[in-house]
């Protein structure tokens, strides 16, 4: 399949899904084309052939002359048909969605046994799902659905819009709260600005709101005032709903919450406040051991170069060794060997072992560019500290004609590697006799907000 989007969709493919997606090009309600089914055929059977396009057409069209336009309109024509399977395979595993929409026919088909059944049956549904925002929004859309049969029946006074109207706050104030604390994280780390629009007042209004009483928001709530407020008190508050809450949320909601709180962390963590590095490296630990830090199967690098930092900086260096050689192959696999070593040459250079640190950061991939630029730092201190100057300098000089040709990829971490460069490069000049030179050093480390390495920069300028 020589169509570059074709042949990834269909190479995404898993084998159950192929063998489904056999069935369903096979039933004529889906499909009616019987080229479509002999060039789907010929790609299972053989692949390389169904990339040639004279070879796939004669299996398409036996005994008909190649026509360019057909070709690709027949391409086409078999990824629509996969994309539409896809689909459906998606919504027959949310039987919830199904009951909804089955309940909606059936009220308008005026088939109110069979209505009243399905809508018991979604209800039972519901209660078995995670309390998330989604859960609301279905439980809004299942008590409209109430709503719109009874109305259909007899005006009565007695309704439930209360319960659809208490449904649909929820989802809408813990959405709106959801993407908020997203979005605050995310301007934690760069210069895109968002526009709060009605969050000021929303915020306010909650103050004083029984919605703030409801178990999701408040969860939500806090978690926000955490990350704009930045007190001990929410972040405590946040903790307690976290907790009580996980056993009710799915494992992304919990992965996301667990990384926010962590986040919370690391901010205190750089304002100086040497205690937090704990309370990362315990949630960390809370999502290890509840496997909630895992997405799609797999643990990410960024997580799991954070946990072998927070070991370190708290010496756990046993654990963390044994924390790299059992986790490491939950890494994905074009970034595991990578992360592996540069990891563990971290762990070996934080214990002044640099004749095993130095061998495994030259292993580490270029394509990884931060990795790569976090390994270079790592070269730096170890030749500062072992006092070789040439390798030095020749890195240094180096390393600043990288950070300006990828000026674009990096972004503002440009500026934290170059002041990185300019105060080293200083502190091999630095008189440590001279204390007045000292102090100013200090100052303007201490002082520049956007430096990498601070903690060694202060503490080789005594």
């Amino acid at each position: 399949m020589p169509d570059k989007k074709s042949f990834e969709l269909f190479e995404s493919l898993t084998g159950v899904e192929k063998r489904e997606c056999t069935k369903y090009l096979e039933s004529p309600y889906f499909n009616q084309r019987e080229d479509v089914l002999r060039l789907w055929h010929l790609l299972l059977q053989s692949p390389g052939e169904a990339g040639n396009p004279e070879l796939a057409w004669k299996t398409a069209y036996p005994g008909e002359r190649f026509d360019p336009a057909r070709w690709r309109h027949l391409q086409s024509f078999l990824v629509a048909r996969i994309e539409q399977f896809l689909a459906q395979r998606a919504w027959e595993q949310h039987p919830l969605t199904a009951d909804l929409q089955l309940a909606s026919a059936l009220r308008k088909k005026q088939l109110d046994k069979a209505h009243r059944y399905t809508l018991q049956r979604a209800g039972k549904r519901l209660g078995q799902l995670p309390h998330d925002q989604w859960y609301y929004q279905q439980l809004y859309q299942l008590e409209w659905e109430k709503y719109t049969a009874a109305e259909s029946q007899t005006r009565s006074r007695e309704n439930n819009l209360a319960a659809a109207g208490h449904a649909q706050d929820v989802y809408l104030v813990a959405s709106k709260l959801r993407l908020a604390c997203l979005m605050e994280s995310r301007q934690a780390v760069s210069s895109k600005q968002y526009d709060q629009t009605f969050l000021p007042a929303l915020m306010a209004y909650l103050e004083t709101s029984r919605l703030r009483e409801e178990p999701l928001v408040a969860l939500y709530y806090y978690c926000y005032r955490m990350l704009i407020a930045g007190t001990e008190t929410d972040f405590r508050a946040f903790r307690r709903q976290l907790e009580r809450q996980s056993g009710q949320l799915p494992a992304d909601e919990r992965r996301t919450f667990l990384l926010l709180a962590v986040d919370f962390c690391i901010r205190r963590l750089n304002s100086g406040e040497q205690r937090y590095i704990r309370e990362a490296f315990d949630l960390y630990k809370v999502g290890l051991d509840t496997e909630a830090l895992w997405e799609n199967g797999y643990l990410s690098r960024f997580v799991f170069k954070d946990i072998v930092a927070l070991g370190l900086r708290l010496e756990a260096y046993d654990w963390v060794e044994s924390f790299i050689n059992q986790n490491a192959q939950h890494l994905e696999e074009k970034y595991r060997v990578a992360n592996r070593n540069y990891n563990l040459a971290r762990l070996f250079f934080t214990r002044k072992n640099y004749d095993r640190a130095i061998p495994l950061l030259a292993q580490v991939d270029e394509r990884d560019l931060l990795l790569n630029l976090d390994s270079r730092v790592m070269l730096l201190r170890m030749y500062f500290e072992t006092g070789e100057w040439d390798a030095l300098d020749a890195l240094i000089s180096s390393f600043r004609i990288l950070l300006l040709r990828k000026k674009r990829v990096i972004g503002y971490h440009q500026s934290h590697y170059l002041n990185t460069l300019r105060y080293i490069q200083k502190l091999t000049r630095l008189n440590t006799n001279d204390r007045q030179a000292v102090a100013r050093f200090r100052q303007d480390v201490e002082s520049n907000k956007a430096v990498i390495e601070k903690e060694w920069l202060l503490l080789h300028a005594r």
